[in-house]
């Protein structure tokens, strides 16, 4: 990491930089650090810090390079930090950290333009590692960014005069767009091998719901208005009815009296046969989220489904869920047909076990529950009534609430019996406690309900706040029918959304700076629409892709075909800059100084003086003050500035000229 020196006393070396490209290198590296060091541990800022102010201070020419004892200090600092923050981890975190002190170190002993060049060939590295933690377009625009100062850098060590810092970076832009056509033609034709981000990311996003639901989970979850999945549907421009967004994430079918989870977990069974005849079904694509859990999301019952963003196939069990054979740690697109209405070809039933298992409740658990159903029961009640009778129940005396009192040990008891009030979790767990010890069979399912239109790209933008719970209960003949009793209690739920069925104080809770203005909802709906279409069309540029768009452009994606057009491409643009290269020779451009005064000089033409052949700049102005002596003070300035840029090479006062040219006569 350090560079190794020859046995010569600091005081004896002779190669420095000049301060204003040790600044840009300062200035480089501040721009290209901060978005990782969000991501990384407190220790690195630290360290940089430190780094940082020490250079500074060399800067400023208060302190000396650092000596060997700091660096060795510094160095063990990191090291240590490293290893107590991944010892034993492998992934994008540990390897970012360890590039991350790397470049922060490597300030420190930057004397010379080579050490300045190998930080520079390591900041492009740090450019692309920002693009592992976010791919948005905001964050793609800020690596032009970085790239646009990276590459200022890098032409300012070779300047050998002084330039504006205009001048730099305007001259680091036209080296930008240089290379982005060649960043283009790179991105099409490279072969797709999977995005860099897809190695193993240890701060995969966390968000969503678990595979366990107790009371109070998704209350929490409503708060967060943070994108859950974007869905488009094949060859329609509006979304299905709101009744039939559900979109299902998890089966949970054992309960211990107070939390659901899943009773086979992911044992992935084979699905059972197919005895039901699919009479509607949906086409649509889903633009996933990472949430860090194998779980997707379908409406009703899927039928077929494709990754298109990876190759692993994406499974559909016994359950009729998604399950992906990895966590999803990074934005997945995967396409779904689902059946939305189904008709038995048969009678189904349930096996004994099977039914055994959805009626099992805990003994000793909500004894009032249970004393409730068995009343039921014993009047005569078939299931249908007992499952019309408890949606009434909840109708008739619960409340919807974001903010329901806190349950104790036999939670389902005190919210029928005492509170009537809580979120969609606490009526599908009484609801389906109730049934179960009434012995209907039921089950609780975890998703998302509902969405919110986007009319920019016809898609559909399910979020967090979006999170619900339901319930799934067998009817002999027909089989699991979806019964949702948060619809009992607050029907605009479902129908309206979230804000439309809470309460005033529920509102006040979930306000936040876009839901007060028209005019901040509609920029919020454009950039989301934004965010769709660069994940639509970049992020998801995969090889099933790129094999369309090359067989559309070159009408077909074999090797000779790419290379003739790449072959092609390259005799095009040598020729273009060949053409430019003689058109630069036979017409020289002239310097910035040069078109001020000629500038200059057509405002005086107007004004009825006219320069002379031989006569110099200097002897024309001077010519044009005796006539003009009300025009001292201007053209004195400019003809200073001008004589500074041209004989002096004082190039940062360009700027100044420009303007006192174009403010001239006043």
């Amino acid at each position: 990491m350090w560079t190794k020196r020859l046995a010569q006393p600091h005081s004896q070396r002779t190669e420095y930089l000049a301060r204003d490209k040790l600044a840009w290198l300062l200035v480089m590296q501040t721009l290209l650090i901060l978005p990782l060091l969000i991501n990384l541990p407190a220790w690195l800022w630290l360290v940089w810090a430190i780094a940082g102010f020490w250079r500074t201070q060399v800067f400023r020419g208060r302190w000396g390079a650092p000596g060997g004892t700091v660096k060795t200090l510094l160095t063990l600092v990191c090291a240590g930090g490293l290893i107590a923050s991944y010892a034993g981890k492998t992934g994008t975190d540990t390897m970012v950290g360890l590039l991350v002190c790397a470049f922060v170190l490597k300030l420190l002993e930057v004397n010379s333009a080579r050490d300045a060049q190998l930080l520079i060939f390591i900041g492009f590295v740090i450019t692309a590692c920002q693009l592992l933690f976010n791919q948005s377009p905001l964050a793609a625009f800020y690596s032009l960014g970085c790239l646009l100062v990276l590459l200022a850098s890098w032409r300012s060590l070779y300047l050998t005069t002084a330039q504006s810092n205009g001048l730099r970076l305007r001259a680091g832009g036209r080296l930008l767009l240089h290379a982005l056509p060649v960043m283009l033609v790179l991105f099409v034709v490279i072969p797709r091998l999977g995005p860099l981000w897809a190695i193993p990311n240890q701060q995969a996003a966390k968000t969503g719901f678990s595979d366990s639901l107790s009371p109070g989970d998704l209350g929490q979850l409503a708060l967060n208005r943070a994108p859950a999945f974007r869905v488009e549907f094949t060859n329609k421009d509006e979304p299905p009815p709101a009744n039939q967004l559900y979109w299902r994430g998890l089966v949970l079918d054992n309960f211990d009296g107070r939390t659901w989870r899943q009773r086979d977990s992911w044992g992935l069974p084979p699905a059972a046969e197919n005895n039901q005849r699919v009479l509607e079904s949906l086409d649509y694509s889903i633009i996933m989220e990472p949430h860090g859990q194998p779980w997707l999301f379908s409406l009703m019952t899927p039928q077929r489904t494709s990754a298109v963003s990876n190759r692993r196939p994406i499974r559909i069990t016994r359950d009729h869920l998604l399950y992906n054979p990895v966590p999803v740690a990074q934005r997945l697109r995967y396409e779904v047909s689902s059946a939305l209405q189904l008709e038995p070809v048969a009678k189904v039933s349930l096996s004994t076990g099977e039914r055994a298992a959805h009626t099992r409740l805990p003994a000793n658990a909500n004894p009032q529950t249970r004393a409730l159903a068995e009343q039921w029961r014993g009047e005569g009640l078939a299931d249908q009534a007992i499952i019309e009778r408890a949606l009434s129940l909840f109708n008739r005396e619960f409340t919807y609430s974001l903010q329901p009192p806190v349950l104790g040990q036999h939670s389902v008891d005190e919210f029928l019996f005492s509170t009537k009030k809580g979120f969609c979790e606490h009526f599908a767990s009484s609801f389906s406690v109730l049934l179960r010890a009434a012995g209907v069979p039921v089950r609780v399912v975890v998703g998302y309900q509902g969405g919110r239109w986007n009319p920019l790209e016809n898609y559909l933008l399910v979020s967090q706040s979006d999170a619900h719970a339901w319930t799934e209960v067998w009817i002999e003949g027909e089989g699991w029918r979806t019964i949702d009793p948060t619809a009992a209690v607050a029907p605009n739920r479902i129908e309206q959304g979230l804000d439309d069925a809470l309460s005033a104080d529920d509102q006040n809770l979930m306000s936040n700076n876009w839901s007060g203005s028209s005019l901040l909802y509609n920029l919020q709906l454009r950039w989301d629409a934004a965010n769709f279409v660069w994940q639509r069309w970049v992020l998801n540029y995969d090889s099933d892709a790129q094999e369309g768009l090359l067989t559309r452009l070159l009408g077909g994606t074999e090797v000779w075909r790419i290379t003739l057009w790449l072959v092609g491409l390259g005799l095009a643009a040598a020729a273009l800059a060949a053409w430019a290269l003689l058109r630069s020779h036979a017409r020289p451009a002239l310097r910035a100084e040069i078109r001020a005064i000629q500038s200059l000089e057509r405002k005086l033409a107007q004004l009825g003086y006219v320069r002379g052949m031989g006569e110099t700049p200097g002897d024309f102005i001077a010519r044009v003050i005796r006539s003009e002596p009300r025009w001292q003070a201007s053209l004195s300035i400019i003809a200073r500035l001008f004589e500074q840029i041209a004989y002096r090479q004082q190039t940062q006062q360009l700027a100044q000229l420009q303007e006192k040219v174009r403010r001239f006569p006043f």
